[in-house]
């Protein structure tokens, strides 16, 4: 629960934005979440509210999707979830807790249930018949494991690349938590000594060769350190959305998947992935989208990045088409 008063102050993101952070369950230093809030200025009445969540090793960086919602009618708020972000301070940061870490995904629960409060606090209609969550990559693991095991909690559920689906075999991720059982829990937060590629950041960062402004703080070249916590939780958070899907469950409102059109997840660099996800195995996402939903609405996108709503302009102004398209035809009651 929010204690006290919600107050807001100005945001990395310049006029129009403004953060409130609050305390959450966490972990170590890892104690708070901030709220991002996108206010142009007096418009007409809105038809709900959207809450964006970030992916792993990111947090919320694209007044471009804050002003597309707000276009198609609605208040949007995005959450940089505890160990991320906007809460990742000088003093945070210096304390040595890894950011990014967790051992179960439902830990962001709390958080969720948080930025309802602030948002509600704030006016905006959170309703499950108003709210709508949109979500990246890991955010949108998260999200969906939090909304399946928790249905009817919004009107839908909008997923950019969402990691849904392990690279490659769909038995990696029993793998995973077969070999992870073999570790002893101790080891479970080390930093394992492996380094992630930083072929995303250079599609992505206006310091390489994106143009979208990434603080190194909050968006490291590499990555957060990777650890086995982070290889269990997703491979468990993947491995249980399917046995919700075997009872019959599902989120309970419409879904919609943005994808690239193709992945290349090669070792080295190459020049196709200014146009390819480097991340993550968008096959095997769309194929199992319909665990989320029994009819998802699927769009992929010839030359999309990773992040799909920060891919080269004709395209991610395509993406925010079809997402404003989407949204209108949402039943919001």
């Amino acid at each position: 629960m929010v204690s006290g008063i919600v107050s807001w102050g100005p945001d990395v993101l310049g006029p129009s934005f403004s953060a409130s952070s609050f305390a959450v369950a966490g972990r170590g230093e890892h104690t708070s979440a901030t709220l991002v809030r996108y206010e142009p200025g007096r418009g007409p009445a809105t038809r709900g509210t959207v809450l964006y969540v970030h992916g792993w090793s990111d947090y919320f960086a694209n007044p471009e999707l804050a002003r597309t919602v707000t276009a198609a009618g609605f208040r949007f708020y995005a959450l940089d979830l505890h160990g991320y972000g906007r809460n990742l301070t000088d003093e945070v940061l210096a304390s040595g807790h890894i950011p990014g870490l967790a051992t179960d995904l439902r830990e962001y629960w709390p958080d969720f249930q948080a930025a309802r409060e602030v948002m509600m606090a704030d006016g905006a209609a959170v309703d499950p018949r108003h709210l709508v969550v949109l979500a990246h990559s890991t955010g949108s693991l998260t999200m969906s494991l939090l909304l399946m095991e928790h249905p009817g909690q919004v009107a839908g559920l909008g997923l950019a690349t969402p990691w849904i689906a392990p690279h490659g075999f769909p038995w990696i991720d029993r793998l995973v938590l077969a070999a992870a059982g073999l570790l002893p829990e101790r080891f479970h937060d080390r930093r394992l000594p492996v380094r992630a590629n930083t072929h995303y950041h250079r599609t992505l960062s206006s310091t390489r060769d994106g143009v979208w402004e990434v603080d190194p703080r909050w968006r490291p070249e590499r990555s957060f350190p990777i650890t086995p916590s982070l290889l269990t939780s997703t491979a468990q958070a993947r491995e249980r959305l399917l046995d919700l899907h075997a009872d019959g469950r599902d989120v309970g409102a419409p879904v919609l998947v943005q994808t690239s059109k193709r992945s290349l997840l090669l070792p080295w660099w190459d020049e196709r992935k200014h146009a390819r996800d480097s991340v993550l195995d968008v096959k095997a996402i769309r194929r199992r989208s319909t665990v989320l939903h029994p009819a998802p609405k699927v769009i992929s996108y010839d030359g999309a990045i990773h992040d799909v709503h920060r891919s080269a302009t004709p395209i991610r102004e395509q993406a925010f088409r079809d997402l404003q398209q989407w949204l209108g035809e949402l039943d919001l009651g």
